[in-house]
């Protein structure tokens, strides 16, 4: 769990100095995704075309009578531009990276992973409302170098 809080406050100090809170617009978002890390929340910092957020959300959650609950849940960071695919503020391509600690299968591994989210924002990147996308990921799982997909639906605040 410590390592996790340090990853995240690692990734944290990425993103901050290229935000001036002061200047942007705070939003929360709850969904699944890139965006939320898997399943989860976040809180981003907008600007024109322009987004970062801090995630925390769960990939994966399980039960089983043997084990008990086990996860994969931690922190993650982005960045997103709605003025790369287009002149309007609805399409957002970016980079996520996230850090989450897997209890599945008797396991206690760190888990790291990048991916490239690709999300529609409805009523555009800057304004409040549903976003649906697709992030394919990279990253480690169980010592060996994995690839997926994560299927974005949220709603920022």
């Amino acid at each position: 769990m410590k390592r996790i809080l340090l990853h995240g406050f690692i990734l944290a100090g990425i993103l901050s100095p290229a935000t001036t809170i002061a200047e942007d617009k705070v939003s929360f978002g709850i969904g699944s995704g890139a965006l939320y890390n898997g399943l989860g929340v976040n809180i981003s910092f907008m600007k024109e075309s322009d987004l970062k957020y801090l995630s925390l959300g769960c990939i994966a959650i399980g039960y089983s009578s043997n084990n008990g609950v086990s996860s994969n849940c931690g922190v993650g960071a982005g960045w997103m531009r709605s003025d790369i695919l287009s002149e309007n503020d609805k399409h957002g391509l970016g980079i996520h990276i996230g850090v989450t600690y897997n209890t599945h299968n008797d396991r206690n591994d760190t888990e790291a992973f990048i991916g490239i989210p690709y999300l529609y924002f409805f009523k555009g990147m800057t304004a409040g409302g549903w976003n649906v996308g697709l992030t394919p990921i990279i990253g480690k799982n169980g010592g060996e170098t994995k690839g997926g997909l994560l299927l974005n639906l949220g709603y920022q605040f």
